[in-house]
């Protein structure tokens, strides 16, 4: 974060801030009108649920404005007060009528006067921030297309040099480090805007992982997992290995397919896309926004609803992984909005978490079974809170994968790519640009299957999606249409530019070797490329890729072909 960035974040820090304590004034002088009336024992059952909301919301919010004796304070009164309404409503007390209140009760609220006058600097520094994750981008519509790098590390490098050269034909950037000089390497590594995946053999682990303690930012340590590569697959082996903090370990001989996919994976976990999409529904406009900007400054995508009336509207805008959620806002129980919630099919998964300063188990453990996942219990840490939000994120969208995904390439499901299609015909005329959609398929993937096994052709494929992911943009989309057929969404790409694009893939796929014991094969592909906006529905153009894919393999496969709507057919 630079030091513009950081001014920008102190700033509207302490705007927020200043805003909560010109609430807090307010809130206290309204909460000494109720202390004057506990004084003269006139306090209506009414008024005592309004004092009794408001010292919930005090209790919640202090904390994080950097007065957490205001908010503690606050909170014990506002458990003798919940006490008095559940004995009231046992009671049948009700509407206008007096409750009775300890004038000890009226002292502790005056006291909060001048708990508040302890107003310190902005607590919430940006220091905080800088190294926790890069800024969240504008969408992440895609899963993949972020640039992975890979930095083998050791002494002597005369193995890892094979290795590196190998993945790099998936795309990754591969490089080579010494840590005999571990500067040059930590300067190298920080360059990297996204994740950097290292890289060693298990006799120089040790080593490397002091590397990344004493030489890599310990806030920055997620970005720079360290891949394992080793010749023993004992337990005591790998327990070592694990104990030592390995992120991964990969036994000779090497399944290179499946590292380059692991590597793919957690760059992906680690990397500057946004760590998730969380809806904050919150009645404290300034503590809800305070959260928005923490997680948003550390990479999350974050949106304050306010008005619980607008919680639905905002589900559909918004397509959370996560929704943080208070227990009472206003007139409304967050209880009852997360039983609504789950009235839609769709969201019957989507982990709600309450975030409120209600800590009482029993009354939690009622509050969770009736709709949400977890109590997060006000205040809470800025620190705290971004690493629950990404533990929580990254949770839910490993089972929306699940869900969503192939399972053996981890793309897009056939019905979900077409429906991207949709999507993006619809983003073609709303924004007037120009995309076009890519139908692949490999050649003689019968044969691959039929010659040497079913699970080899598993390996082609996933070595192909992993390719793919690779080259191709973080906007792009792809799916696993069926079997060998890939489907490809290019937004924003003219069809030239996207031809010469999947030549240059097939090219690269066309050099890996595939081993099948001591035998190798080499495999190509084919693809046909169409432009979306040709095409009224999305279906059209779908089709319009296959008949170019179905022009090519007749032409000797191998190679791109660009549909071409005249009446003369197809250009190869």
């Amino acid at each position: 974060m630079n030091s513009i960035a950081v001014d920008q974040l102190q700033e509207r820090l302490r705007l927020l801030q200043e805003r909560f304590f010109e609430r807090a004034r307010s809130d206290i002088e309204t909460l000494s009108g109720f202390a004057r009336l506990i004084d003269q024992q006139q306090l209506p059952h009414s008024e005592l649920e309004k004092c009794y909301k408001l010292l919930h919301r005090m209790a919640g919010s202090a904390g994080t404005f950097g007065l957490p004796e205001l908010g503690q304070s606050a909170r014990v009164i506002e458990k003798q007060l919940k006490a008095l309404l559940e004995s009231a409503v046992s009671a049948d007390v009700a509407g206008d009528e007096f409750v009775s209140v300890s004038a000890e009760v009226a002292s502790e609220i005056r006291q909060l006067a001048r708990l508040l006058e302890k107003a310190p600097d902005v607590v919430t520094t940006a220091e905080v921030f800088q190294a926790k994750a890069p800024a969240a981008a504008e969408s992440y519509d895609g899963a993949h297309g972020m640039q992975v790098n890979v930095m083998a590390l050791g002494y002597s490098l005369d193995y890892l040099p094979g290795l590196v050269k190998s993945l790099a034909v998936y795309g990754f950037v591969c490089e080579s480090g010494s840590i005999d000089h571990p500067d040059d390497v930590a300067e190298r590594l920080r360059e990297r805007a996204n994740a950097s995946i290292l890289l060693c053999v298990d006799s120089v682990l040790g080593d490397v992982m002091d590397f990344r303690e004493q030489h890599l930012p310990k806030a920055e340590h997620r970005r720079f997992p360290v891949v394992c590569i080793g010749h023993e697959s004992s337990f005591d082996s790998l327990y070592r290995v694990a104990q030592q903090g390995a992120t991964a370990y990969f036994c000779e001989p090497l399944d290179l397919p499946e590292l380059a996919e692991r590597i793919e994976s957690l760059a992906l976990e680690r990397g500057s896309r946004p760590q998730g999409r969380v809806l904050i529904v919150d009645d404290d406009v300034e503590l809800g926004e305070h959260y928005c900007l923490v997680l948003k400054q550390a990479g999350i995508i974050a949106r304050l609803v306010s008005d619980p009336s607008d919680l639905m509207s905002e589900l559909s805008a918004f397509e959370p992984d996560l929704v943080l959620m208070d227990v009472q806002l206003r007139d409304f129980s967050g209880v009852t909005l997360a039983r609504l919630i789950r009235y839609e099919q769709r969201w019957l998964g989507l982990p709600i978490v309450y975030l409120s300063s209600e800590d009482n188990p029993e009354n939690q453990l009622d509050a969770l079974s009736k709709g949400a996942d977890e109590f997060l219990v006000k205040p809470v840490t800025d620190d705290y809170l971004v690493r629950s939000v990404r533990i929580r994120c990254y949770r839910a969208r490993q089972l929306s994968d699940l869900m969503n995904r192939d399972s053996l390439t981890g793309l897009l499901k056939h019905s979900l790519i077409k429906q991207e299609v949709d999507r993006e015909l619809a983003r073609c005329r709303r924004a007037g640009h120009t995309s076009c959609v890519v139908m692949l398929d490999l050649d003689h993937f019968k044969r691959v299957n039929d010659t040497w096994g079913h699970g080899q052709g598993d390996i082609v494929i996933r070595t192909l999606a992993n390719l793919l992911r690779n080259r191709l943009r973080e906007s792009d989309v792809i799916g696993r249409y069926g079997g060998e057929e890939f489907l490809l969404i290019l937004p924003d790409c003219e069809p030239t530019v996207a031809v010469k694009l999947i030549e240059a893939i097939g090219r690269s796929f066309a050099e890996l070797v595939f081993w099948a014991g001591d035998v190798s094969f080499q495999v190509t592909l084919s693809a046909g490329v169409a432009l979306i906006n040709d095409f009224p529905v999305s279906d059209q153009a779908i089709e319009a890729a296959d008949q170019a894919l179905y022009q090519r393999k007749r032409g000797g496969r191998n190679g791109v072909t660009l549909y071409d709507p005249s009446p003369v057919g197809v250009k190869s």
